[in-house]
């Protein structure tokens, strides 16, 4: 026999006499306990046998060392068969306790039997906290009813949002009071703001448009304070463009606005969004209470004509005052009249002079256009006073430039090959001007000409007139 010591050895110091007893008696009493069909195994019974059966039915004899060892072996697989079981027998009493449930869930809306195959699982693992919990989040863009609804979210993000902006606009539009009310506080707040961003000033528009007078008033109130600022700002000009609008059947309210813009006239003509404001001005609001702002035209004259809105805003003074207060503007221009016909806002003004201008500057726009045909032809911004000239004039006065010689060509043989002048050539041969005949005339006597227009790269526009004439 061997000695205790050596045993414990033998078994790697796993477990002393004490541990064996315990061991064995909290196994058996847990097997008994869950009825489990597990192999029956005592170990009282085998302690005193001097072998046991290995898998190939050969017989090893042991000591009390082996019998020992060959315990913890048998004790460690049944305590791994019975948590087997147990957890086969936890999952077979889910299943049916799931299953047993089938008929009710007839009766069960389809969220119940969600909750029922949930709540069967939960027996089986332990979901994490989140998944148990997960809740459903609404999208920002909603529609019930018929009615885009609203967030918290969405008002928080009118400034840099198009997509928000777009939909409080659509909200607006529904005439939904209450809806309106919780858009316009918000707009409120920071005004200012929004009014100046680049998708919030047409939200800010819209409720000049689709607003009641009492928050249209109030919202103007709170702008009118920073009316430079915002006629200076190209999202906002347009803003101020609406409170404009919005005022325009209240003498009062014009008025204020006139004091308010008097100090910044001269601001707003030296900008290029001041210039926008103050042609809604001459296009919303009477005429005769804008005449303060004329004198000032007169002084910025030349940088208002090569703005955008300030060519406009020329042009739209001298459509509606008569004659007597825009002759210094008129003098002005005609002035300058050749260099505005190569300028890109400029040749407007040029041709605004020659479709309604007074006959004595249309006169004289028309004689500089004449001697200076070709250069005019030749430029991008110059062809489009030359087109016009032809559109209203005809072309029997500039026949006799066309046929002229420089740089060792006929000026339309220039013109025809040449990226603008082109355009010019295309406009004189399509008239039915008698002048043109003579033209016309000339092309047939130089055919080697028609032949090397066909084949220029911009003289082939020409050369399909030609072919038809």
């Amino acid at each position: 026999m061997a000695s205790q010591s050596e045993e414990k050895d033998l078994i790697g110091s796993i477990l002393n006499d004490d541990d064996e007893i315990s061991l064995i008696s909290t196994v058996s009493q847990k097997r008994k306990q869950l009825s489990l069909k597990s192999k029956e195994y005592n170990p009282e019974q085998d302690i005193n046998q001097d072998s046991i059966l290995t898998s190939n039915s050969s017989r090893i004899s042991t000591g009390s060392a082996s019998q020992l060892k060959q315990q913890i072996f048998f004790h460690t697989q049944t305590s791994i068969e019975i948590h087997s079981q147990l957890s086969n027998a936890l999952i077979q009493a889910s299943e049916q306790k799931f299953f047993s449930s089938q008929d009710k869930c007839q009766s069960i809306d389809p969220r119940g039997k969600l909750q029922l195959k949930q709540k069967a699982k939960k027996d089986l693992t332990v979901q994490p906290m989140e998944s148990q919990h997960k809740q459903y989040q609404l999208s920002s863009v909603q529609i019930l009813d018929g009615k885009l609804l609203l967030s918290q979210k969405d008002l928080q993000q009118i400034c840099g949002n198009q997509l928000v902006n777009r939909k409080l606009q659509n909200v607006l539009d529904n005439n939904d009071r209450n809806q309106k009310q919780i858009i316009f506080c918000q707009i409120e707040k920071d005004c200012l703001k929004t009014a100046k961003d680049m998708f919030g000033n047409y939200t800010v528009q819209k409720i000049f448009d689709v607003a009641d007078y009492e928050q249209k008033y109030k919202l103007y109130s709170l702008l009118i304070c920073h009316l430079l600022e915002l006629s200076k700002n190209q999202f906002a000009c347009r803003v101020v463009s609406k409170t404009i609008q919005f005022i325009k059947d209240s003498q009062e309210l014009i008025e204020s606005l006139i004091k308010t813009l008097y100090p910044h006239i001269n601001q707003l003509l030296n900008d290029v969004n001041g210039n926008f404001v103050l042609l809604s001005c001459f296009e919303i609001l009477e005429k005769s209470k804008l005449l303060f702002i004329i004198p000032q035209i007169e002084q910025s004259i030349i940088p208002l004509s090569k703005s955008t809105y300030g060519c406009r805003l020329i042009q739209k003074v001298l459509e509606l005052y008569p004659l007597e207060i825009t002759q210094r503007i008129l003098d002005l221009l005609i002035s300058f009249s050749y260099q505005l016909c190569f300028q890109e806002f400029g040749n407007y003004i040029i041709q605004s002079l020659l479709r309604s201008g007074p006959q004595k500057e249309k006169s004289q726009i028309c004689q500089t256009i004449k001697e200076n045909f070709e250069q005019l032809s030749c430029n991008k911004f110059g062809s489009n006073t030359v087109e016009k000239y032809l559109d209203l004039l005809g072309p029997s006065q500039i026949i006799k430039n066309l046929c002229k010689i420089s740089n060792d060509h006929f000026v339309f043989y220039n013109l025809s090959i040449h990226p603008f002048g082109n355009y010019v050539m295309k406009k004189v041969l399509i008239s039915d001007d008698p002048s043109v005949d003579y033209l016309k005339s000339l092309f047939k006597q130089n055919p080697d000409l028609i032949f090397q227009i066909k084949n220029s790269e911009f003289g082939q526009r020409v050369g399909q007139i030609l072919d038809t004439l």
